[in-house]
């Protein structure tokens, strides 16, 4: 079985999981994390990478659309991990935006015709996850980062509420496999948002905190968890958690309302 040493950073990373319920090996099937408007959530999907990564033959697709895969090295790396060591292996990456820049204006992802991003993206996520270098793992992980950001590629938000079902059907035919997406719940977007948070067993909303601005604290987490995964109406059975969070340039750190003086 492999190794992997974990730095301070790495720890402190799986604090702000432990909150959110998301630090086990074999993670709910659908999480979904929304955030604010001038909120970014993606501290949490490096979180979510990192714990993936460091779990022995567990496999992890991450779909980059708001940020790219350079984002997300970066970001290990101040965690403590290399994602680039993982590549290949327990990690693969679909990066379109990058990809587009890299590639115009010959990408695959340049769409014409009656097909949409969204309906492309969908078949190369299931190539992959279905694939040799998925089906020999024990368990699987979809992170994708950010939903809102196929609207900017084309996609109506018909085709964006149907990529996220398709998705969760392949979740329910593959018994070993989840789904994470995160995004933007601003006005624009707050239905959809609003749509996929009812369909996932844990949603995190990353907020703003009402009593403004401080320096210990950027924000606050609302965390909702259905205590019974196989219930399809779990509405009943979720337990509501808060915890406010400080992203540091090594590390999250995580506090209770009211533990430094601060009202969420």
């Amino acid at each position: 079985m492999d190794t992997i040493l974990l730095s301070s950073a790495t720890i402190m990373a799986a604090s702000v999981l432990f909150a959110c319920g998301l630090n086990g090996t074999k993670l709910p099937t659908l999480v979904h994390v929304s955030e604010e408007s001038n909120v970014d959530g993606s501290f949490l999907i490096s979180s979510i990478l990192c714990q993936r990564l460091r779990i022995s033959n567990v496999g992890t697709l991450l779909v980059c659309l708001q940020h790219g895969y350079q984002h997300y090295t970066k970001a290990g790396m101040r965690l403590g991990y290399d994602c680039n060591v993982f590549v290949g292996k327990t990690l693969s990456v679909l990066d379109p935006l990058t990809d587009i820049a890299r590639d115009f204006p010959v990408s695959n992802w340049l769409i014409s015709g009656d097909t949409n991003i969204a309906d492309v993206l969908l078949q190369e996520i299931k190539k992959q996850i279905m694939g040799t270098n998925f089906s020999v793992r024990t368990h699987n992980t979809i992170i994708i980062d950010n939903l809102a950001i196929l609207y900017n590629l084309g996609a109506s938000k018909e085709d964006v509420q149907m990529f996220f079902n398709d998705l969760m059907h392949l979740t329910k035919q593959m018994d070993n496999l989840s789904l994470i997406t995160k995004m933007s719940n601003s006005d624009i977007f707050c239905v959809e948002d609003s749509n996929i948070s009812k369909c996932s067993l844990v949603h995190v909303n990353v907020l703003n905190l009402k009593s403004g601005l401080f320096h210990e604290v950027d924000g606050k987490l609302l965390i909702k968890r259905c205590q019974d995964e196989n219930d399809d109406n779990c509405d009943w059975n979720v337990t509501t958690k808060e915890v406010l969070y400080k992203v540091n340039e090594r590390n999250i750190k995580i506090y209770n309302p009211g533990e430094i003086g601060i009202k969420a």
